[in-house]
């Protein structure tokens, strides 16, 4: 996600949409009563022998109050439903409309009050893409691209110079100078896709396995029918890179709830759940990190009691159900606090 401008103080912030994952962080900041504003699709209706029929859709700017927000992760789509309070003369005001989010929409957010947890969510978006290689390779060529929040950037490419029908024998030679590339990137990334359309992927894999043990724990295997930039652009189309930001970002999660299991386990003290005890944390400004799962923080007096915390210093961080630490906290009511200091 990019943030193209804000003013949180003023109460707006103007985002675009660059992977589906963005989507899933807006639902969690979005709330019913907020505006959003960006350029969507309308029906239009002529009058015909008295009756209104349904002409075309037209392009148009049109600004929403949010009644229900609803995130299709089949379809990778963020509807917004609610009235319309701006749009061209020709739109009735107060109509209802839905603003489908996806890819590439520029979206501008309008709240009475933006609250911290919101915008570290948001930020969490900006700074969630993790350095990737892709590597897409087959007999013949390897092509390297290096993931960056702006997309991908071709940062080497190997040729084979043997011809594969005449010299097979030198194909392995070829094999280990992907692999010696491979590893010549690796200390800069945090994972590897090797992708390709035929073996040659599983070959490079096994010299990995066998000589770069370092490396082997980054590789993630895929499959393109291109061993060219093409190959790289349907890595980025797939949904393979939205899966490791994902995993990213759960890896960090799974250490918050961890070191609240810890503490739980341990019963020192510096774990507790349920809404009265963390008001009571709260009261004395125990509250270190406030962990709410993604469905409770829409929840008012959650809502309110996480404002409370970050009055006082502390940290909020929203849960999701999308790993096992995270479903297993969900069922135990969703709502931790790791604390500063023992209250009991």
């Amino acid at each position: 996600m990019n943030i193209i401008k804000h003013g949180f103080d003023k109460g707006f912030v103007i985002v675009k949409i660059n992977v589906n994952d963005d989507l899933w962080y807006l639902e969690n900041v979005i709330e019913k009563g907020d505006f959003v504003k960006t350029r969507t699709l309308r029906n239009i209706f002529i009058e015909r022998q008295g009756q209104q029929v349904k002409a075309e859709k037209k392009p148009m700017v049109l600004k929403i109050e949010v009644e229900k927000i609803e995130f299709q992760k089949f379809t990778n789509q963020l509807r917004l439903t609610g009235k319309i309070t701006e749009g061209p003369d020709d739109v009735q005001l107060g109509s209802y409309h839905t603003i489908e989010v996806k890819l590439s929409t520029i979206l501008t957010i309008y709240k009475k009050e933006w609250k911290k947890y919101q915008i570290d969510r948001l930020k969490k978006a900006l700074t969630k893409v993790p350095d990737v290689l892709i590597a897409v390779v087959d007999s013949n060529q390897a092509t390297f691209g290096m993931l960056k929040r702006s997309g991908v950037e071709i940062v080497s490419e190997l040729r084979n110079p043997h011809s594969t029908t005449q010299e097979e024998e030198k194909l392995p030679e070829f094999y280990k100078k992907i692999a010696s590339e491979i590893e010549k990137f690796s200390e800069k990334v945090e994972r590897i896709v090797l992708a390709g359309p035929g073996f040659t992927k599983e070959h490079v894999q096994k010299i990995i396995q066998d000589n770069y043990p370092d490396v082997k724990s980054k590789l993630i295997i895929d499959t393109t029918t291109s061993a060219t930039e093409t190959g790289v652009n349907e890595i980025l189309k797939k949904g393979t890179l939205d899966k490791i930001i994902r995993e990213s970002e759960i890896v960090k999660e799974s250490q918050v709830i961890q070191e609240f299991f810890t503490h739980l386990n341990k019963d020192d003290g510096l774990s507790v759940y349920g809404l009265d005890q963390i008001k009571d944390a709260d009261n004395t400004g125990a509250v270190k990190i406030l962990l709410v799962s993604d469905e409770n923080i829409r929840k008012e007096e959650i809502d309110r009691l996480a404002k409370k915390v970050e009055e006082k210093k502390g940290q909020v961080e929203i849960i999701s159900k999308t790993h096992e630490l995270g479903e297993q906290f969900h069922r135990m009511g969703g709502l931790g606090a790791i604390l500063r200091f023992r209250i009991y």
